[in-house]
């Protein structure tokens, strides 16, 4: 399976996400509600194969492994990811990332602001230090394949 491949199986899943489910877990009054839908976000993404989990994909400030992949349509100028995690929680979390900025252009991705997203979807509260590290980690790997200016 190529990265192209993954993308594309990946597309769809993210798409209902958006849709759908960020306003489920925006409803969601309580901790326990919000940890069912995310562990079922994680659940619709696609497995990263495991020849493609490569260590310099690691995200390094994750508790949990976690790999991200990136691919920049330089014609088009927007960015894609892929990710794959060991933990559910924390696939449901990237999940959410992903939907949020996948097809963004190098502009748009230099200037969103992932933290605040989460802060708007009322999560924040509910991760521990070490969830909250890793979400940081994560978006600065995600900002961090920007080209540079």
């Amino acid at each position: 399976m190529t990265l192209e491949q993954l993308l594309a199986e990946t597309q769809p899943a993210l798409l209902q996400i958006k849709q759908q489910d960020l306003a489920d877990i925006t409803a969601a009054k309580d901790w326990q509600s919000k940890y069912r839908v995310l562990m079922q976000l994680g659940k619709k993404l696609p497995p990263v194969p495991e020849k493609m989990k490569q260590p310099h994909l690691l995200v390094k400030g994750c508790e949990s492994r976690a790999w991200l992949m990136h691919y920049h349509d330089k014609a088009q100028d927007k960015h894609f990811f892929v990710l794959d995690s060991e933990a559910r929680i924390v696939k449901g979390l990237m999940a959410i990332m992903l939907c949020l900025v996948n097809g963004m252009t190098s502009a748009e991705l230099a200037k969103f602001d992932l933290c605040h997203k989460f802060d708007q979807l009322n999560l924040k509260p509910y991760l521990s230090q070490s969830r909250g590290n890793g979400l940081t980690a994560m978006a600065e790997r995600i900002k961090a394949c920007c080209p540079a200016k």
